[in-house]
């Protein structure tokens, strides 16, 4: 059966193609009024499913014949037919009337298979897209191939409009001046700001934006074919208007601010030994909810999605005054009545409603990189002074009445809808909470928040950092810099002895010349190029303050907190708007020098150039109360391991292999030899690459692949050899049992070592603080209707737990003092002060 009906349809097919194309448009004809026979007599109910199956096999014919025309050389008289007999407007009519979706699918192709062919009187026919619009919007759309095929014809439409801007008259008629004005005298101010629905004027505009929310192939066509002509607005004058004063800003921002409501709370998945990172299954917190990032779901991915797609809009919009307009209602709808009243209402630090609205922000700043959209974002939600006005910025420079009208409305509402402002509480003043938090979930996405900050949108870093204004960066010698950095190497080398130390530090180099590099492409502020040189860290700033009192708590922080937190102070090291003088570096003032002054550039005439090259290489020394307040903690931090060194006998081996162990993840990709392996550093790569995603390096030490841990085996192998001792390698081919019963009872003696409380002793301001923090807790636990998890940080680890943040802190201080060496090359922090010419 299937046989013959294939016989018969290739028959068929074979002898149609074979005719002339006199034959051929005769044959299309009597098709086409087949199909009008069909539908004049498609009134009575009996026989109607035969009727249905015959359109269809008509409806295919005729796609069959325009297809194999139109791929073949002029002159097309079937596709002409078509456009002149407005048969389009029966196959709509049979797929409406059919509810069938075979029937649907088969008027889509063949509406696709007009739109193709690019031929006169089809895409540019009013009635054609009176035909194609009333398919889309009455058809019964509850198949998804059905509805994606759908919103694939409204897609084509727009690209032929974007490529031939002539044929929008045949989809767009907007009304005339006096017929706004008659509307607009019924109109009251709510519905002047949100807009003008004008379904009538642009039908193929709003079929898209119903679908730009939809997830799979019916939101990818939407979104695409809206952006397609919107970009068109820049080619239309009236196109132009029309989208300023229609409802296209509203919908898009209250869409947006409607996904944005439907994000719930944090929720983790439960911990396995497969799915935790390696490096935290090495520590004592693997089994807490942090090891894991958060499950975002489903309707995190429908906000992004459409996030990004309002970045590609302002993206691909060539025209100013709808760019701006849409950028006003994004920051009225979205940012002022949603984003910064759900951070304003996070009061619940100790909980997990921060944590919630923390992450999503860091999402949004993790994903968004249009200019204008983060300036927007930032410059609101960092309380810049240029926003208490937002809708009055460049009112009188060349804009529209229609853009005038806009801005005016926008700024009435802002004035009627009396909101806190961001002047009294901000994005600062609630990072600085987030870090004073008990609750491990805020501070990590503090944190997280913090350096995105820092990292992607650093021409923000001294709004969130404070600086010292007027107090630029001076100009060390290169004596004093070497000096700096063999302090800081110093105190590397005294936390890990490693034996490929020249290795790891060329590619910490490495990176961090790649870093620099990359902020050096930023162009200056042409109206103050001052404001792009770096300045002095303010030492009272709260927020700075709250990065050192937990970098102090290192030993005994977690290992995921220590990662974010040391992302945190070295992207405040990389940033060109930071000077390193007085928190990391001793500033230049202070510098004493033992044969000469400093102020090496007072020249005198006995002054030869050899003598100033001389004097740039003399090696100064400093007070112990100018230390820079972050060496000063890292100096103590490293006081402890010293002293750990000299109380533990075999420190340094338990420290050497569990580095090994930590940069076993990179074996597979660096080589076997271990040379290879400890040259990788195993975590500043993600770092260094931010991603899209927060799963890669939310739980990793900046991103690296998790792996389950196995610890029986791999952890105690180095530590057991140096401490047991390793059998004879002449034993035959099985070792005696009381060989093997030693090393498994050395491997168990280990294992349990390693899970047995260290003792870390802290300072009694860190004493007394956490005093404070157990009454707060204890005081939290009397409330029963509070279900956070408040996850107070012990004063004591076990072995493994601290051996892993030595580790954590090795790598740190080798990647500070790369950083310090290469900003002392590319951003000519480190010289010869008073040599003239070149050296």
């Amino acid at each position: 059966w299937s046989r013959l009906i294939g016989g018969s349809r290739s028959l068929s097919t074979k002898g149609f193609r074979a005719s002339t194309p006199t034959e051929r448009l005769a044959s299309f004809k009597r098709t086409c009024n087949t199909l009008q026979q069909i539908w004049r007599s498609n009134n009575s109910s009996t026989g109607e499913q035969s009727a249905t199956v015959h359109a269809r096999n008509c409806i295919d014919r005729l796609i069959s014949v325009l297809s194999d025309e139109s791929r073949g050389p002029a002159p097309h008289p079937c596709l002409a037919y078509a456009s002149s007999s407005q048969i389009f407007v029966t196959v709509t009519k049979l797929a409406l009337s059919s509810y069938d979706d075979g029937m649907l699918r088969s008027a889509t192709v063949f509406f696709n298979t007009l739109i193709d062919s690019e031929v006169d009187g089809v895409v540019d026919n009013r009635l054609f897209a009176r035909a194609l619009v009333d398919l889309v919007r009455r058809a019964d759309k509850h198949s998804e191939d059905v509805e994606g095929r759908l919103v694939e014809l409204l897609f084509g439409v727009a690209n032929n409009i974007r490529l031939q801007p002539n044929i929008l008259p045949a989809w767009f008629a907007p009304r005339s001046d006096d017929q706004d004005r008659e509307q607009s005298n019924g109109n009251n101010t709510g519905a002047e700001f949100a807009g003008a629905m004008r379904k009538d004027d642009f039908p193929l505009f709003y079929l898209l934006v119903e679908y730009v929310h939809h997830a799979g192939r019916a939101g990818d066509f939407a979104r695409t074919g809206l952006l397609y002509l919107i970009e068109t607005a820049s080619r239309s004058k009236n196109l132009e208007r029309w989208l300023i004063e229609s409802d296209l800003a509203t919908l898009m921002a209250t869409g947006l601010g409607a996904l944005y409501s439907q994000l719930g709370s944090l929720t983790f998945p439960e911990n396995t030994d497969e799915n935790i990172p390696h490096i935290i299954a090495l520590s004592d917190h693997a089994q807490q909810d942090t090891a894991l990032p958060p499950l975002l779901g489903m309707s995190m991915d429908s906000f992004m999605s459409y996030l990004l797609f309002w970045q590609d809009t302002i993206d691909h919009c060539k025209s100013a005054e709808v760019n701006g307009t849409l950028l006003d209602h994004f920051q009225i709808l979205f940012l002022e009545q949603l984003l910064y009243p759900s951070l304003l209402e996070s009061s619940d630090v100790q909980g997990g409603s921060t944590a919630a609205v923390l992450t999503y922000l860091y999402r949004i700043l993790e994903s968004v990189h249009q200019e204008d959209l983060v300036h927007r974002i930032l410059h609101f939600l960092l309380a810049s002074p240029s926003d208490s006005e937002p809708a009055t910025v460049g009112k009188n420079i060349g804009m529209s009445a229609s853009r005038r009208k806009s801005l005016d409305v926008l700024a009435a509402f802002s004035e009627e809808a009396a909101r806190p402002s961001p002047s009294l509480f901000n994005l600062r003043d609630l990072a600085l909470l987030g870090l004073q938090s008990t609750n491990r979930q805020t501070v990590l996405a503090t944190l997280r928040v913090m350096s995105t900050v820092l990292q992607r949108h650093h021409t923000f870093a001294r709004s969130l950092i404070r600086t010292v204004p007027g107090q630029h960066a001076k100009q060390r010698t290169v004596g004093a810099l070497n000096v700096e950095l063999e302090q800081l190497l110093n105190m590397a080398t005294s936390t890990v002895d490693d034996p490929t130390l020249n290795e790891s530090y060329d590619n910490y180099l490495k990176d961090g010349m790649a870093i620099l590099e990359a902020r050096l492409c930023i162009p200056p502020a042409e109206d103050y190029p001052e404001e792009s040189l770096p300045l002095e860290l303010r030492h009272d700033d709260p927020i700075v303050r709250e990065l050192l009192n937990c970098l102090e708590n290192f030993f005994t922080n977690s290992v995921i907190v220590n990662l974010a937190l040391t992302e945190v102070l070295g992207s405040i090291a990389s940033s060109h708007l930071i000077a390193l003088d007085g928190w990391l570096l001793v500033d230049p003032s202070k510098y004493i020098y033992s044969t000469s002054t400093n102020k090496s550039s007072e020249e005198t005439p006995s002054t030869t150039l050899i003598e100033q090259i001389q004097r740039a290489y003399e090696e100064p020394s400093w007070s112990h109360t100018d230390t820079p307040t972050l060496t000063s903690v890292l100096q103590k931090l490293v006081q402890k391991i010293q002293k750990w060194r000299k109380d533990v006998p075999d420190f340094d081996i338990l420290v050497a292999a569990r580095r090994d162990l930590l940069h076993q993840d990179d074996e597979p990709i660096k080589g076997s030899g271990r040379s290879q392996r400890n040259s990788a550093p195993p975590t500043r790569s993600s770092s260094r690459h931010p991603t899209s995603n927060l799963d890669a390096d939310y739980g990793s030490p900046r991103g690296r692949s998790s792996r389950p841990l196995e610890f029986s085996s791999t952890a105690t192998s180095s530590p057991s050899r140096d401490t047991i001792g390793s059998p004879s390698r002449d034993l035959p081919f099985r070792p005696p049992r009381d060989v093997s019963t030693a090393r498994r009872s050395a491997a168990e003696e280990l294992r349990q070592r390693l899970e047995q409380p260290f003792p870390v002793d802290d300072a009694p301001r860190e004493a007394s603080t956490d005093t404070t923090a157990e009454q707060a807790t204890d005081e939290s636990n009397y409330d029963a209707g509070d279900t956070a998890v408040v996850e107070e940080e012990p004063r004591t680890a076990t072995l493994g737990h601290v051996l892993t943040n030595v580790v954590i802190l090795y790598e740190f201080l080798l990647e500070t003092s790369a950083v310090v060496q290469a900003r002392g090359t590319l951003f000519g922090e480190a010289g010869y002060p008073g040599v003239d010419g070149p050296v």
